[in-house]
């Protein structure tokens, strides 16, 4: 008998995009994004690397089927995905399959026995079969208790969040968020130079994160009334998430920050450095809402930014730090070895050093010189073009 956890991405991939069948017949209509790479990497918390190669190896088998359309919120025709008749037949075989397997649900106390095939129907949609899937692969007698199941999905709101190239020797950082995401901390803030990728670790640090709302905010020319309705809109899907309606309201429909205090959701404001005063008083109103309460709340925020914050623009002060109300993550620069890494070829200890007395360690510029991208170096350094092409030369000092 099939287990759930010998279901392969390929497998799950044709189930994913099996919600979408009667699609490709809408002529020339706007697609959602859930079709597109990017969606399925997001609905389905596979890598986009992943997701390439399987879509792929699908297409070349016959099962699905790719076409360039327009999809909501992109400008570009994007690709997108189809299953075929043979994606169909491939879906027949592996429910079949599925109906062998039976699984124990526990609803308010109530148990029942139900094929894994049928469990959305079962439970009036209230468990789909790839999330039933994904919470038995750890399971060892196939039962699921719906209370502990939690939210029908977790949302994630992260249209903004930047694609991350490799990330080299952030290892110890990782684990100290790890850390903080389990332990009673609640707002960390993510403080490093410029270029040295608080923004890229905090965006790795999110796709490996699980169980959690989360919510990635660009605060770059954000206004206080932009950030309300980004909040307002991602409370609206948990609500949807949680089975909740949506005209449900808080006591007190101005406070935007009260009904997030007990989701498991964590709120990402990201580029916090040159932002209005309003958002350093909106932010400082929030950390006051975890100051005030003797409650132990679920929310989690994290906040990436320079270093170089002015004092009067930060919303905390050294005493929240005292009382763990906020935790403070430095990111350090990158050392010889982690800088080699980006740079690739093995280069001579003198180029080298000289190298990291330019650049001092920093992963935007080391990467940058890797590409070889001296007008983007120009633009954002202080450096003449003769030490520019001195760089690109010292590069090329790779040991014999």
């Amino acid at each position: 008998m099939i287990k759930p956890s010998s279901i392969t991405y390929k497998e799950k991939i044709l189930l994913y995009l099996d919600r979408f069948k009667g699609l490709e017949s809408d002529g020339d209509k706007e697609r959602p994004e859930g079709i597109t790479q990017k969606g399925i990497e997001e609905n389905l918390d596979i890598s986009r690397t992943h997701v390439s190669r399987i879509v792929k190896k699908l297409t070349e088998e016959g099962a699905l089927k790719e076409k360039r359309a327009h999809v909501k919120g992109h400008q570009k025709r994007l690709k997108t995905y189809y299953l075929t008749s043979k994606g169909f037949k491939k879906i027949e075989e592996l429910l079949s399959d599925l109906s062998q397997v039976k699984v124990k649900i526990i609803d308010n106390g109530e148990e029942k026995v139900c094929a894994l095939s049928r469990i959305e129907k079962k439970t009036d949609g209230g468990i789909d079969i790839l999330r039933a899937i994904s919470f038995l692969e750890d399971s060892e007698d196939l039962t699921i208790d719906l209370e502990e199941l939690g939210p029908r999905e977790f949302v994630r709101s992260i249209r903004d969040v930047p694609e991350v190239e490799e990330l080299y020797g952030r290892e110890e950082e990782l684990r100290k968020m790890r850390n903080w995401i389990e332990g009673g901390t609640p707002f960390m803030a993510l403080l490093g130079g410029r270029g040295h990728g608080a923004t890229s670790l905090a965006s790795k640090f999110i796709s490996d994160l699980e169980r959690k709302h989360i919510l990635w905010v660009d605060l770059k020319k954000l206004s206080l009334k932009d950030l309300k309705e980004r909040l307002s809109s991602f409370l609206e899907k948990i609500k949807s998430a949680e089975g909740k309606s949506k005209d449900e309201k808080s006591e007190n429909s101005q406070d935007i920050i009260s009904p997030f205090l007990y989701k498991e959701a964590l709120l990402v404001f990201d580029d916090y450095h040159e932002v209005d005063d309003e958002v350093v008083y909106f932010l400082t109103r929030l950390l006051e809402k975890f100051e005030a309460s003797e409650d132990s709340f679920s929310l989690k925020v994290m906040i990436t930014g320079r270093e170089g914050t002015p004092f009067y623009k930060r919303f905390y002060l050294h005493e929240h730090i005292e009382k763990k109300l906020v935790k403070e993550l430095n990111i350090s620069p990158l050392d010889q070895e982690d800088a080699q890494k980006i740079l690739g070829d093995e280069i001579e200890q003198e180029a080298l050093d000289r190298i990291m007395m330019f650049t001092k360690g920093s992963p935007l510029l080391l990467k940058l010189l890797r590409r070889g991208e001296e007008k983007k170096l120009c633009e954002i350094t202080p450096w003449e073009k003769e030490q520019i092409s001195l760089l690109m030369f010292l590069k090329t000092k790779v040991k014999e």
